[in-house]
């Protein structure tokens, strides 16, 4: 099996590639809405194309995994960046072409749901499994591996922060800006990673391909279900959030919006800030991060069902993100850990491919609960991450694997 090593150097312009990528995600989301509208595109079909993105991405992450242990870190990340570019180039060409009355209302959804949702989506799929491989490969010691994924995940949390805003100033000037931009950021980053990434040295062990990773693997599918139920609870929380500010709070549509943008941002800056600087710093495994995150965000989510008042939904809503913020990181890392060399992309794709069936189904059982009563989607959040606890709280090593090893080596000195 081949096994790549890479240099610790090239880490700084591996962040730079994910927050590129994602804000050039970012960039078009407040532009998207009122661009659906100029297309006379209906609300069904905005979602859509929305989560036919999400859909192909919980598809295609595995195999991207399996691509990754194949042809290395380096190239699949540079094909990600070009592939998600295009893909955003022709999406904006097809709305522009759209706005101009060239193509018909039918004919540009279709070039939307291809170009966004399978084209863009499947390409950007590939990104953070490259990057977390990446850091595997470049951090042998566990701590320096929970190090290197938080700030992936830091990375992330910023293109969330700034990439809407900038789509925001860009929106002044019209849509065409915002849609065109996006592309070209992603393009140009897709450059530097060409000429800058530090290359690739591949060791050779065996000459079998990786196997496919099961997500039933014991080492692996506690921390899998783990993933699951955490990445559901933000799916839920994201879903419902803003309906239950305008029924609680009695908001008109207007200041709804307004209030459940600031409340969102109130629960992701805890990505950026806690992921980016307190993790590093913290030297906590990853099983310790996932018993503090996760109590965390269910206790969060208990109090938003009962909260009232605007105070209130900010501090359980920053509570939330803080505890996400802390368990993400560990669940990425244990399954990092629990692998061997030749299996960190596989892993990776295992974990992308959770998120994004969650970012499917969290909609659809949130919207379902919520008509039942506005409080259930937050109950469901908080029983289903109690009852990770149990699993959670089961002992067991998560340790960097020997290189080329399909068996996770128990770290010296590590506790069991």
């Amino acid at each position: 099996m081949t096994v790549t090593r890479h240099k610790a150097g090239g880490l700084g312009l591996l962040h730079l590639a994910v927050f590129g990528g994602y804000a050039g995600q970012q960039i078009l989301t407040p532009i998207l809405p009122p661009l659906a509208r100029e297309l006379s595109i209906g609300e069904f079909q905005y979602g859509m194309v929305m989560s036919a993105s999400a859909a192909v991405v919980a598809l295609v992450s595995p195999l991207w995994g399996r691509r990754a242990d194949m042809w290395g870190r380096k190239p699949l990340m540079v094909m990600a960046l070009f592939g998600a570019a295009l893909g955003l180039a022709a999406f904006a060409a097809s709305a522009h072409l759209g706005l101009r009355g060239v193509l018909g209302t039918t004919t540009v959804f279709v070039l939307l749901l291809v170009t966004r949702g399978v084209l863009f989506g499947g390409s950007l799929a590939a990104l953070p499994v490259a990057a977390q491989a990446y850091v595997a490969d470049t951090a042998a010691e566990e701590e320096e591996r929970v190090k290197g994924i938080a700030r992936v995940g830091a990375a992330i949390g910023l293109a969330l922060v700034i990439g809407p805003g900038l789509g925001g100033l860009l929106g002044d000037l019209g849509m065409l800006p915002a849609l065109y931009t996006a592309p070209v950021l992603i393009g140009v980053v897709g450059i530097a990673v060409w000429t800058w990434l530090p290359a690739e040295e591949r060791h050779t062990g065996s000459t079998a391909a990786p196997g496919r990773l099961s997500p039933l693997d014991p080492r692996i599918r506690r921390y899998l279900l783990s993933g699951a139920g955490i990445y559901l609870s933000t799916s839920l929380l994201q879903s419902s959030i803003g309906f239950l500010l305008l029924d609680r709070l009695d908001l008109t549509a207007a200041r709804g919006v307004e209030l459940s943008g600031i409340v969102l941002l109130a629960g992701g800056l805890p990505m950026l800030l806690v992921q980016g600087l307190v993790i590093p710093r913290l030297a906590w495994r990853p099983q310790r991060l996932l018993r503090v995150g996760v109590p965390l965000t269910a206790g969060a989510f208990a109090v938003i069902c009962v909260a009232d008042s605007l105070p209130v939904f900010l501090a359980a809503v920053t509570l939330s993100g803080l505890g996400h913020s802390i368990a993400i990181p560990g669940y990425n890392s244990a399954m990092s850990l629990g692998v061997g060399a030749g299996e960190q992309g596989s892993a990776a794709g295992l974990s992308a491919s959770v998120n994004a069936i969650t970012l499917v189904l969290g909609p659809l059982a949130a919207t379902s609960l919520y008509q039942v009563d506005p409080a259930l989607p937050f109950a469901v959040g908080a029983i289903e991450l109690v009852a990770l606890l149990p699993v959670l709280a089961r002992r067991g090593a998560v340790s960097c694997a020997a290189p080329g090893d399909g068996e996770p080596a128990r770290a010296a000195g590590a506790p069991r």
